[in-house]
C-alpha cells in the first residue's frame, strides 16, 4: 500500500497512514474523484493538452479543503508537507503539489460552468451506494449563512454604497469625479468616517446621505456609461428602496449639506423597506430576515435512519435568508427525486409545514412529518422540535456539523453564485468526512486504533 510514498517512509510510519483517514481515502475515494474526470473534461482545452494536475487531485484537494474548513494556502500546505495527504493521493513527496492559480483556475471554471452540483451529487451518489445508506428516511432543515460582509446599519448601508460608487468612478472617469461638490467627497472618501456618527448624529446624517444619493443618481443617470456601472444601479436600487420623491427642500442650516443644495427626497419609515432589499454593496444578493439575520439560508436534508452505516447529505440548496422555509418543501422533494434520492419519509420543524405542503408532498409519493404549530403561523425564532423518525441520537444534524466544523456559517466568499459553489462542496466535504471516520474505524477494527480526524 502506498508505494508512491513508501520510498521516504518508514514502515511503522506507513502503518500508521493506512490507519489513518489516509487509507481509506486512497483506496476508496481516490477511486471515485477518478471516475468523476470524465465529468470535467470541458475544462480543458484539446490542443493545448491537458494540465499536469489530475482532475481526482484539484477535486480531492478542494472538497479537503472544505472538509476542513481550510483557506487555500492551509490546503496546498498539507498537500505540500503532510505525509497523509501523499498517500491519500498515492504521491510521490514530489509530486505533492498544486500552485494556487490551478487551483484558483478550476474553482472558476466549477462556477462558471454550475458544476459545483455535479460534484456534490456524483460524490454523494457513490458514497451512498458503496456505504449502503438507505434515503427512505430523511429529515430537513435550514442553517444561516453569513457571506464575506461587515453587516452595516442604515447610515453605513448608505455610506458604504455612496463610497463604493465613487471609488468606481474614481478608477474610470477620474475627472467627473473631481468635478462632484468638495463637500460630498469629504463626506464619502476612501477615508471618511461620516458613518460612525454618535447616536443623537444619527438620523441628521441620514437625511444628509440619502440626499447624497439622490444627487449622485441625478447627476449621472443621463451618462451612458457611468449609468450601465454595476456600483451606479447599486445607488438607484438603495434610492428606491429606501426613500420616496417629495418636495423639494432645503437643507437645515446645521446639516452638513447645506451648500448642496435642495433635494426632493424623503427617508421610508423602517417598517415600509422589505428584506429583499439590498443589505451591503459588497454582496448585493444578500437579503434579511428579522428572525434569521442578514444573507442567506441553506436548506440542508440528509438520510435518518437508525441502521445507516452513516447519514449523507443528500440536497443542499442555498435560498434568500428572506425567503420561507416553507417554500422550499417541495422544491426539495423534487431535487431529491432528480437525483435519484426521494425519501418516503421526510422530517422538518414546523416552518416546512402546512396542508399545502403536506397535500403536494403526498403526490410525490412523500408523507412530510411536521409539527404545525397550535394557533396556525409559527411564532419567529421558535424552534418546534422535528418529530420521531427514529434519528440515531448523538449523531448530529447535518447544518449544525457544516456550520459548527466546516465553516458555512461564515463564508470567505461573496454572491449567491459563489456561495452555492462553496455550500456544495461543503456538503461534499461533510458527506466524504462522514464516510472517511466510518471507514477509518472498520480499517483499524482489528489493529491497535489510532486516533480518527476530529
Amino acid at each position: 500500500m502506498f508505494d508512491s510514498a513508501a520510498a521516504l517512509l518508514p514502515a511503522a510510519k506507513r502503518a500508521a497512514c493506512a490507519k489513518s483517514w489516509a487509507g481509506p481515502f486512497r483506496e476508496k475515494a481516490l477511486p471515485i474523484l477518478s471516475r468523476a474526470e470524465q465529468e470535467f473534461a470541458e475544462f480543458y482545452d484539446d490542443e493545448t493538452g491537458r494540465p499536469n494536475r489530475p482532475v481526482a487531485l484539484v477535486l480531492g484537494t478542494l472538497v479537503l479543503k472544505e472538509a476542513n474548513g481550510l483557506t487555500d494556502e492551509e490546503a496546498l500546505d498539507a498537500l505540500r508537507f503532510d505525509t497523509r495527504w501523499w498517500c491519500a493521493f498515492d504521491l510521490k513527496p514530489e509530486e505533492a503539489e498544486l500552485c494556487q492559480k490551478t487551483l484558483h483556475n478550476f474553482r472558476a471554471k466549477l462556477l462558471a460552468s454550475g458544476k459545483g452540483a455535479v460534484v456534490f451529487r456524483r460524490l454523494t451518489d457513490e458514497l451512498t451506494a458503496a456505504l449502503g445508506v438507505r434515503v427512505d428516511r430523511q429529515r430537513l432543515d435550514s442553517t444561516h449563512i453569513l457571506s464575506d460582509f461587515a453587516r452595516l446599519n442604515r447610515l453605513g448601508l448608505f455610506c458604504e454604497t455612496i463610497r463604493v460608487f465613487l471609488h468606481a468612478l474614481k478608477i474610470g472617469h477620474r475627472d467627473l469625479r473631481d468635478r462632484l461638490p468638495m463637500g460630498l467627497l469629504k463626506r464619502h472618501g476612501e477615508e471618511s468616517w461620516y458613518r460612525d456618527a454618535r447616536r443623537e448624529e444619527g438620523p441628521r446624517r441620514l437625511r444628509v446621505v440619502a440626499r447624497d444619493v439622490y444627487r449622485l443618481v441625478e447627476r449621472f443617470k443621463g451618462h451612458r456609461a457611468i449609468s450601465k456601472m454595476e456600483e451606479f444601479k447599486l445607488l438607484e436600487r438603495l434610492l428606491s428602496e429606501q426613500c420616496v420623491m417629495g418636495t423639494a427642500s432645503k437643507p437645515r442650516d446645521d446639516d452638513d449639506d447645506r451648500d448642496d443644495g435642495a433635494a426632493p427626497v424623503e427617508l421610508k419609515g423602517p417598517k415600509e423597506i422589505g428584506g429583499k432589499s439590498l443589505q451591503t454593496p459588497h454582496d448585493p444578493d444578500a437579503t434579511y430576515s428579522g428572525h434569521k439575520g442578514k444573507g442567506y439560508e441553506a436548506q440542508v436534508a440528509e438520510t435518518c435512519a437508525a441502521d445507516n452505516p452513516v447519514e449523507l447529505v443528500t440536497e443542499v440548496a442555498v435560498t434568500p435568508s428572506a425567503g420561507s422555509d416553507a417554500a422550499a418543501t417541495i422544491p426539495t422533494i423534487d431535487a431529491l427525486d432528480r437525483a435519484g434520492h426521494k425519501p418516503k419519509e421526510l422530517a422538518a420543524d414546523t416552518t416546512y409545514s402546512g396542508a399545502t405542503n403536506a397535500a403536494q408532498a403526498a403526490k410525490r409519493g412523500v408523507n412530510l412529518l411536521a409539527p404545525a404549530p397550535a394557533m396556525g403561523k409559527p411564532e419567529p425564532g421558535k424552534v418546534y422540535p422535528l418529530p420521531d423518525v427514529d434519528c440515531p441520537m448523538g449523531r448530529t444534524k447535518a447544518g449544525e456539523w457544516l456550520k459548527r466544523v466546516q465553516g458555512l456559517g461564515k463564508l470567505r466568499v461573496r454572491r449567491s453564485k459563489r456561495v452555492k459553489l462553496v455550500a456544495y462542496l461543503k456538503a461534499a466535504g461533510c458527506n466524504l468526512r462522514r464516510a472517511l471516520r466510518y471507514w477509518t474505524r472498520t480499517f483499524t477494527m482489528s489493529a491497535e486504533a489510532v486516533p480518527i480526524p476530529a
